[in-house]
């Protein structure tokens, strides 16, 4: 089962959106456990590309992967904290080991084939499929959430992870604190400097 240090301060659970679902998911009601899958399948999703900076296909194998370790960690997770905070922990650990696991065959395959020509590089910005929008209305709007896009990929590592679970996935500072396990100062501070760094990246955009 994945963990989560203890938070600085006691965060409430009550409210938790996803509450009822995981309980009855915790007493083995599949139809629930679908329905948290439902809730945060994209959100598993965009994290799990935005810190690997891998593509759609890649994603979805290791979402598949933080499920099964969902599922299998179900009847022992306390409700201590919301269940997003302990669904992004795992995610983010399945993140890593696969970060580390592409690092080795990387590593692997330079010693098998020194003479051989790279392969394309698997840490290249995904691309974002979108929906095509009326040129006249939206082609500043689309090139703006581009800019965002690929800025927020180029945030150094230490900021991309708070700044997208602060900003885009909402969780509170002692939640990031917990999913990264950081102190809550830390966490804030790498989310006021990542906002300042992106700032910097986006000024042309500032009104």
């Amino acid at each position: 089962m994945t963990s989560v240090p203890e938070a600085e301060t006691e965060l409430p659970t009550a409210d938790d959106p996803a509450r009822a679902a995981m309980l009855a998911a915790q007493r083995g009601d599949r139809a629930a456990f679908g329905t948290l899958v439902a809730m945060f399948a994209e959100r598993v999703m965009r994290l799990l590309t935005t810190i690997l900076h891998c593509d759609r296909a890649t994603a979805e194998d290791l979402g598949q992967e933080v499920f099964l370790r969902v599922h299998k960690g179900l009847p022992d997770f306390d409700g201590k904290v919301r269940f997003a905070t302990w669904l992004y922990a795992i995610a983010r650990n399945v993140a890593i080991s696969a970060h580390r696991s592409r690092r080795a065959q990387k590593r692997r395959a330079v010693v098998q084939s020194l003479d051989a020509p790279l392969g394309p590089d698997d840490d290249r910005l995904p691309q974002v499929a979108g929906r095509e929008l009326d040129p006249a209305v939206a082609a500043g709007q689309q090139e703006f959430l581009g800019r965002v896009r690929a800025a927020v990929q180029e945030l150094p590592d230490e900021f991309r992870e708070a700044v997208v679970l602060r900003d885009m996935e909402g969780l509170a500072y002692e939640e990031i604190a917990m999913v990264l396990e950081l102190p809550t100062g830390t966490v804030r501070s790498r989310i006021h400097r990542g906002r300042l760094w992106l700032a910097g990246r986006l000024q042309e955009f500032a009104p």
